[in-house]
């Protein structure tokens, strides 16, 4: 939870400056809403702990009900870039890299997508004989050679993910390939259409030298990502083990209630 330390005056006149939504539109009155406040904290440089509003304050200024403006803040919520603090109001709270499922994105496709700044480390790439989930993954026999390769993921120069990539030998892409930006873009660069992943999520902490390369203490929590990512034909291509900082990383599920539900 950030510490609410800063002034928590609200801004002086309108706080959009009298922009208004659009009810015209079929764009939704609460999505309106959320983008104005995304705007509205990249304008006035907010940090972690500054109060950005209130309900109330969201239905006298776009005149809308408290269901709409409270739907609103729910998606700055949901993304991780706020937090609601009874009979106070909305803070920043302290940025966290948000990956939306089911959509499926790279790493640095999602860094781009938030105005972020992606930047990779080689740790080491090699050929290598797969371990015993790599290869029930990819559906390959033992001893088969595959491409290693382990990489530091960073936004904003900020050690965010581990990951360990299997790549088969049949995809061509060899060591001499460059690994310092998006893997999903290097194996379409080859002529593979990919279509579809699985990922199994579950919590872990680090061992020292995983703590080493994140730039935290041994211990510290992450979320284990295992991925393995799919052709336009269903073939497995790629094989990922990664670890991603608790505290710089999140995953957000939307779920549907289906009529009939038990």
């Amino acid at each position: 939870m950030p510490q609410h330390t800063h002034t928590l005056k609200p801004a002086h006149g309108r706080m959009f400056g009298g922009v208004r939504i659009d009810r015209r539109t079929p764009v939704p009155l609460y999505f309106q809403i959320a983008e104005r406040l995304r705007g509205e904290m990249r304008n006035r440089r907010m940090r972690p702990g500054d109060l950005l509003t209130t309900d109330e304050r969201l239905q006298r200024e776009f005149g809308v009900s408290r269901a709409t403006a409270r739907k609103a803040i729910d998606e700055l919520v949901d993304e991780g870039l706020v937090e609601r603090v009874t009979g106070k109001g909305t803070f920043l709270t302290k940025p966290r890299l948000q990956v939306p499922l089911p959509l499926m994105l790279s790493f640095t496709e999602e860094l781009e997508r938030r105005g972020m700044r992606p930047s990779t480390r080689v740790v080491s790439v090699e050929w290598a004989s797969a371990g015993e989930r790599a290869r029930h993954a990819l559906g390959i026999e033992a001893k088969t050679r595959v491409l290693r390769l382990e990489r530091i993921r960073y936004a904003n120069d900020r050690p965010v993910l581990h990951t360990v990539d299997v790549l088969p030998e049949r995809l061509g892409i060899g060591p001499d390939e460059d690994f310092s930006a998006s893997l999903y873009r290097l194996i379409e660069s080859h002529g593979v259409q990919l279509a579809e992943c699985q990922n199994i999520i579950t919590a872990g902490v680090t061992d020292r030298r995983l703590g080493k390369l994140l730039r935290v203490k041994e211990g510290f929590p992450v979320l284990a990502l295992r991925r393995t990512s799919y052709d336009a034909d269903g073939r497995p291509v790629l094989y990922e083990d990664a670890a991603c900082r608790g505290d710089l990383y999140s995953y957000a599920i939307r779920m549907v209630r289906q009529p009939g539900g038990g």
